[in-house]
């Protein structure tokens, strides 16, 4: 049941050099980037300071409840943060070049962040979705467009690698949920020469890209140095992932859509506790997922997010919170999608229908596979009135 929080317990004391880098290093420094740290880690150009100075100030101005600089659905322990702050492992990370934008006209939320883990290393953090809905209907936009998120972060790691380039430096690139995204968009869309300065990409949970966007895969241009990480329900990673994609399957203390949260995953002393395969669930969904946005054009995805976001945001709300806080609220969202046109409402339907469809072939697949078993089993037992005789 150990997580990330143990895992500081056990190897907090030891250094890098002492220790390498490992999975669940790079799954806390992802995460720490759904830390706003406006106004204590510099901004591009702008000096650095310590993780244990920067995390001394979020508990101090926060009085200990950091869920007021959390930019993310899940829960950040503050006891993360002391034990960050203290531990010989990560106390002493140089953050640096912090940014956060949120821009409704653009459908644009994107926050990053540069921590030197070593003299040699350099971890760039991208930050998954927030609350806002405008980082969620960025997060569907995948579906059929590059977005603003995509464009930035694109931006940020060519002058982080271009910058390590230039004091011999190395580069590990990551993130979770949407910053697991947009690590992948970044590194793969970078120029070959800057590519080379990557040491290794880690895309924790977050959607793949669909092939209609970047048609070259992943471990075509990176081979062993790409990681994918994602929980066994997996409801997120799942999303535009090929068959040919790797991916390692972590262990969850959580059930359901809950094990998207990191802090839920299981780990050990020098990496993830890995499982075989993803949940029956999520197979399904992930197959149905798959059929469905075959048959949907670029177009028709673009409609459907644009009507839904429009929906939502017809309550006045600006975060997912807020849609389903007060009844009011999802009365006027309900009615607002109650005046969708009706190829929306028949993409919805074709979703559900597939899912549907998807769980009633694995529901029958099932059946049958008993039943053949039964009868098998029936077939070899011996003639019971045979047996019978002398």
């Amino acid at each position: 049941m150990a997580n990330i929080v143990d895992y500081l317990a056990w190897r907090g004391d030891l250094t890098f050099a002492e220790r390498p880098f490992n999975d669940v290093d790079n799954i806390i420094l992802s995460t720490l980037s759904y830390l706003d740290f406006s106004g204590i880690v510099p901004g591009p150009g702008e000096g650095a300071v310590t993780l244990a100075q920067a995390s001394s100030l979020v508990l101090e101005e926060t009085e200990g409840n950091v869920d007021l600089r959390v930019r993310s659905l899940a829960k950040l322990d503050p006891n993360l943060l002391v034990k960050l702050s203290t531990s010989r492992r990560f106390g002493n990370i140089l953050l640096h070049d912090c940014v956060d934008r949120l821009d409704v006209t653009k459908s644009l939320q994107f926050a990053a962040l540069q921590m030197d883990v070593t003299p040699e290393r350099t971890y760039v953090s991208f930050r998954g979705t927030d609350s806002t809905l405008v980082g969620w209907r960025e997060n569907f936009m995948l579906s059929f467009t590059i977005t603003e998120a995509q464009r930035e972060a694109l931006t940020y790691l060519e002058v982080a690698l271009a910058e390590a380039r230039s004091h011999g430096r190395k580069v590990y690139v990551g993130g979770h949920s949407k910053g697991g995204n947009l690590a992948l968009f970044a590194a793969l869309s970078c120029p070959a020469d800057l590519q080379e300065v990557i040491e290794r990409v880690w895309n924790n949970d977050g959607p793949g890209i669909s092939h209609k966007i970047i048609s070259i895969r992943p471990q075509k241009v990176f081979g062993d140095r790409y990681k994918k990480i994602v929980p066994s329900y997996d409801m997120v990673g799942i999303i535009f992932e090929h068959d040919s994609d790797p991916r390692s399957v972590v262990a969850s203390s959580a059930t359901g859509a809950l094990q998207h949260d990191p802090f839920t995953w299981k780990v050990l002393p020098c990496g993830i506790e890995e499982l075989d395969d993803l949940s029956m669930e999520s197979k399904i969904m992930r197959s149905a997922l798959k059929t469905w946005l075959e048959n949907v054009s670029l177009e028709e995805r673009a409609v459907l997010v644009d009507q839904f976001f429009g929906a939502l945001e017809a309550s006045g709300a600006h975060t997912l919170f807020e849609v389903t806080e007060s009844f009011k609220s999802m009365k006027t969202v309900l009615s607002a999608m109650g005046e969708m046109d009706s190829s929306t409402k028949e993409l919805l339907m074709s979703l559900a229908g597939s899912i549907v469809a998807k769980t009633m072939d694995v529901a029958a697949s099932s059946a049958l596979h008993v039943a053949q078993a039964a009868f098998e089993e029936l077939t070899k037992r011996p003639d019971k009135e045979t047996e019978a005789l002398p």
